[in-house]
């Protein structure tokens, strides 16, 4: 699936009045100059009218410039923007270093995108072993975000290691950028018909002891079933994991702005980055009863429903270990030199 240039343009119209109002906002919060903010609503009405002045150009027939672009890949690299973006806000907020935020993301983002597609080609071997050239076509779809996330958390901690970095702040900022791309790129693979939902009448295979499970997660979603293609445009009454998927993240995006306003949490104690990993983990569980993609099974569950639990059960831990933590944290003895301010 491909979208035009001036689609495109069209869409980041929106993006911009968004921007534009958020500019406003931040300017009557701060105090700024007229002149500053007017400026600055220029400027993106500028920035809007040279775009669409860009497509109109590249999209004549005698141009020669590409003007369709894929579908996917757009989504995807909107969904890195976002996130990369959130982050950075935080960080700002945060007053940590942008230029340590900025480099720790593009090495996350590069691990994570080799891990992320190597595991979904190693999930799909039986059809990659005869198409071996389609490896590389990544803007077709194919990205399995367990791996990914594995991979990119290994990376952030090697990176916080050797730049002595502040490995928990990293995290914290990672998990509000991870959360707002995940719900645009869940989005996107509605938009592109990947990672379809379970058909009301396929025939499933047994899930095996998590068979209870499975039925009572399938019989909540079924309530939901909508006309929706799959990968191949096979139109069917359908789980829409796609679309419930994408209003999960971005509640819980709201979720984690939520508890990185605690004032514990701006002791940047990880609180925000182990809610996101709980939270992201304890849905992948769900939603994998719901997905009708195929995929390796071992014991009636998906590869990527083990992968989640693991990733809950490391939530889980890290969860209990910053709670000890605090706890020794709380109990160590005061020191006897401490001055007590006058009331």
């Amino acid at each position: 699936m491909t979208v035009a240039a001036s689609d495109i343009a069209d869409a980041l119209r929106w993006g911009w009045c968004a921007l534009g109002a958020v500019w406003i906002v931040y300017a009557w919060l701060h105090r700024v100059e007229y002149v500053r903010v007017l400026w600055g609503l220029v400027g993106l009405g500028a920035l809007d009218g040279a775009l669409h002045l860009l497509a109109d150009f590249v999209e004549r027939p005698a141009s020669n410039l590409p003007s369709d672009f894929s579908l996917y890949s757009v989504v995807m690299l909107s969904a890195a923007g976002a996130g990369l973006c959130a982050a950075c806000v935080y960080a700002r907020w945060r007053g940590m270093n942008l230029t340590t935020v900025l480099v720790a993301a593009l090495v996350v983002i590069l691990a994570g995108a080799l891990a992320g597609r190597a595991q979904f080609v190693w999930l799909n071997w039986d059809y990659y072993a005869e198409n071996m050239d389609a490896i590389a076509e990544v803007a077709q779809g194919g990205f399995a975000l367990r791996g990914a996330l594995l991979a990119g958390l290994l990376a952030l901690f090697l990176f916080a290691r050797v730049t002595r970095s502040a490995f928990w702040q990293l995290a914290d900022a990672a998990a509000l950028g991870l959360s707002l791309a995940a719900s645009i790129g869940w989005y996107g693979a509605h938009l592109t018909h990947n990672y379809y939902g379970v058909a009301l009448d396929d025939a499933l295979p047994s899930a095996q002891v998590f068979e209870p499970l499975a039925q009572t997660m399938r019989g909540f979603a079924f309530s939901f079933v909508q006309d929706l293609p799959d990968a191949y445009n096979v139109i069917a009454l359908r789980i829409p994991v796609q679309l419930m998927a994408s209003i999960f993240f971005m509640t819980l995006f709201f979720v984690l702005l939520a508890v990185a306003r605690r004032k514990k949490a701006r002791t940047h104690d990880g609180s925000v980055f182990v809610t996101y990993l709980a939270l992201a983990s304890a849905a992948g569980l769900v939603f994998g009863f719901w997905r009708g993609d195929a995929t390796l099974l071992w014991y009636g569950l998906r590869a990527d429903q083990w992968l989640d639990a693991a990733l809950l059960v490391l939530a889980l831990a890290l969860a209990g270990g910053c709670q000890w933590s605090a706890r020794q944290r709380a109990r160590a003895p005061q020191s006897p030199f401490e001055v007590i301010q006058p009331a």
